[in-house]
């Protein structure tokens, strides 16, 4: 089976079989289950945490803007403080990326930061603001000011011609932000463009490509060790309804995976372990996980509840791995189990059609499936049948070129990619 790593790095590394041109070993490239009450925990000492600035500005591209949150005071304890973005004149689709986490300092760590992703549009619309506000301080995180930042999106001076994402650097670098949650790496984003741009002026080629290179991002061993990784922990631990995890939790908690992190770069697979990992303990210790999954509950019957979450009956060795792993049933175990189960093939493969359907809503329209203008579930119900009737039982979606197959096959992808809400958001 080929790999899959979104920053290509050789030429034997650049191809997919079955394809009408050459893709890379598909590319390693490529949130919160309840938002809390705002609040600040007191701190033992007098420690205060602000952003660097009241105001920040970044002229309008398919960009970022780097925001840095300092502490000062005794500083010698750990602490986190959270973050999240909030329209004011722009907006969270069309404009820039909803960005929200939780920044953790260590002791004696006295600034953080975070990125925040910046869209490209061709309106004519002035510049656009959005504000970022930290809330929730513990252990030594008290906030200071500013706690609200502004952020000011500075308008092209002339807005005319192409939409955009016709462009394509501009529908690269998107897919970046929408897919992977980071802005695009050069030798990662040069080659997808190259992609695209072999076509020439080939109508036919472009169209072709542009469906491929974009199926290629969910596809990327970056966005299943990221995304998905995400959709299938949230299905196995509340349920595999339609809409779990929602749009927003399921942006922060990504960005919590992928912080940091782009493969191919030196130390990022022992990275992106490590966030996994951290991640993975902290979601089995939240109210709603233990709420379901209360401590001391009997290892089997841990486990068979994942994998009945899933909508799966595992093999008798994956549940026996899953069992194994949860051990005694302390924090490490129940965080071993449940990553157990997210990864084995009767959960990722069971799972695999409706988190493609559901990035389909969170990846190019940025919103919940049941959001407006649907305002219901039947336009993810005709693609989830759709996706199912070109699938193969007993494929293995783990094969990079049955997975990329189906897709094609079903055609999805292209028509997001054309549809008028997608392009809508950058014209």
């Amino acid at each position: 089976m080929t790999s899959r790593n979104t920053k290509p790095s050789s030429p034997n590394r650049r191809a997919i079989k079955g394809l009408a041109f050459i893709l890379p070993a598909l590319v390693m490239i490529l949130g919160v289950t309840e938002l809390k009450t705002p609040r600040v925990a007191r701190a033992a000492g007098p420690s205060v945490v602000a952003f660097s600035a009241a105001t920040y500005a970044v002229t309008e591209d398919t960009t970022f803007r780097t925001i840095t949150v300092n502490r000062t005071g005794d500083i010698s304890g750990p602490a986190t403080v959270d973050y999240a973005t909030t329209d004011v004149s722009a907006s969270d689709r069309s404009d820039y990326t909803p960005a929200l986490g939780t920044l953790r300092f260590a002791a004696n760590q006295s600034s953080r930061t975070f990125d925040v992703l910046i869209i490209e549009d061709v309106r004519l619309e002035g510049n656009e603001t959005f504000n970022i506000t930290l809330s929730n301080g513990t252990g030594q995180a008290l906030l200071g000011t500013p706690s609200t930042a502004t952020v000011t999106i500075n308008d092209d001076p002339i807005e005319a011609g192409q939409n955009p994402i016709n462009f394509p650097g501009n529908f690269v670098g998107q897919h970046y932000h929408d897919f992977l949650a980071r802005q695009s790496d050069p030798d990662g984003e040069a080659f997808w463009v190259s992609q695209i741009t072999s076509c020439g002026s080939n109508p036919n080629c472009i169209d072709d490509r542009r469906t491929n290179v974009s199926a290629a991002f969910f596809l990327s061993i970056e966005f299943q060790d990221t995304g998905y990784f995400v959709i299938r922990t949230h299905k196995a631990a509340f349920g595999s309804a339609k809409g779990t995890p929602v749009y927003l939790t399921f942006l922060r908690d990504q960005r919590r995976i992928s912080e940091g992190v782009i493969i191919g770069d030196p130390g990022a697979d022992l990275l992106l372990e490590a966030n996994r990992q951290a991640y993975l303990s902290e979601f089995v210790t939240r109210p709603a996980f233990v709420a379901l999954f209360p401590i001391g509950m009997n290892g089997q019957a841990y486990v068979d509840t994942l994998f009945g979450n899933s909508l799966v009956i595992p093999t008798v060795a994956e549940r026996q791995a899953a069992i194994f792993a949860y051990g005694g049933g302390n924090t490490a175990g129940r965080a071993a189990a449940l990553e157990s189960v997210a990864e084995s093939n009767s959960v990722f493969n069971a799972q695999y059609n409706p988190a493609f359907v559901l990035m389909q809503y969170y990846g190019y329209m940025r919103r919940n499936p049941d959001a407006a203008p649907d305002g219901n579930f039947n336009g993810y119900d005709f693609w989830l049948e759709k996706l199912n009737s070109f699938s193969v039982p007993g494929e293995d979606v783990r094969d990079d070129e049955i997975a990329l197959n189906r897709i094609k096959r079903s055609e999805m992808v292209r028509s997001f990619v054309i549809s008028g809400e997608y392009r809508g958001r950058f014209q």
